[in-house]
């Protein structure tokens, strides 16, 4: 399999080249020399891995016009006009888009599911996210990922942003996520269910961003020869369950 990594001089997209090796065929990023959306993805390039921002996907846009290379995607922060080119793009090509590329995380979330399905008529649940410094979007898609796990399956549906002053009493419809960014933290996703007198907590933590990188090359060879979709951890785990 052929891969171009966009966004390839980030951190993420230089671990992906580190970990693709001769694999990758073609780098694309604002930074890289003698690289440019205006050059056309080479015909043999199967899958494009993109470790970039939102403000890039008018780039990236720009870059899959007209070829039927899959995308693999684990850019976060995403607002509706992302939302609106990942569908596009899904409707010519294999996409396969996760918030996070951990299989750890994955698990999270099913416990997360399981624990929803019991508790969360009578548990309330607040989500705690650790980050490095440099991260540009708050909360992390990781945990608004997990929340919208919580509310699907029964838990609240209001999102509290931390709280500060007179709040006063918490909503039962409340989900309370606050984000801590500092150091290098790779991530750190703490998931505390409060019930009347116990405490249940669900963590996970990513010592090191190769993980990630490992996640988007499976999810690579996953998309590879499949029809034009939008694909998840979900759908790969599931056939990785199957096998």
């Amino acid at each position: 399999m052929n891969i171009c990594v966009f966004g390839s001089e980030g951190r993420m997209g230089q671990l992906v080249r580190e970990e693709a090796g001769k694999s990758v065929i073609a780098c694309y990023d604002r930074s890289y020399p003698g690289t440019s959306v205006d050059i056309p993805l080479p015909a043999e390039v199967d899958t494009v891995i993109d470790f970039s921002l939102p403000s890039a996907w008018r780039d990236l846009d720009k870059l899959l016009h007209g070829t039927s290379a899959g995308l693999v995607s684990g850019t976060t922060g995403l607002g509706n006009t992302e939302m609106d080119l990942l569908q596009k793009w899904s409707s010519v090509r294999p996409v396969f888009f996760a918030s996070n590329m951990s299989m750890g995380i994955y698990a999270l979330g099913k416990l997360l599911q399981i624990a929803a399905s019991m508790l969360a008529d009578d548990f309330d649940l607040e989500i705690v996210e650790f980050h490095h410094r440099g991260k540009i979007d708050s909360p992390s898609g990781t945990a608004l990922t997990l929340q919208d796990i919580w509310e699907k399956n029964g838990g609240g549906r209001k999102i509290m942003h931390g709280r500060s002053g007179p709040a006063g009493p918490r909503d039962p419809d409340e989900t309370g996520i606050h984000s801590v960014r500092g150091g290098d933290i790779v991530g750190d996703h703490q998931l505390y269910l409060l019930g009347e007198g116990e405490k249940l907590l669900l963590s996970h933590s990513a010592t090191g961003r190769k993980t990630f990188a490992i996640g988007a090359l499976k999810a690579a060879d996953f998309i590879y020869g499949k029809p034009p979709g939008l694909y998840s951890m979900e759908d790969m785990m599931s056939e990785r369950k199957e096998k």
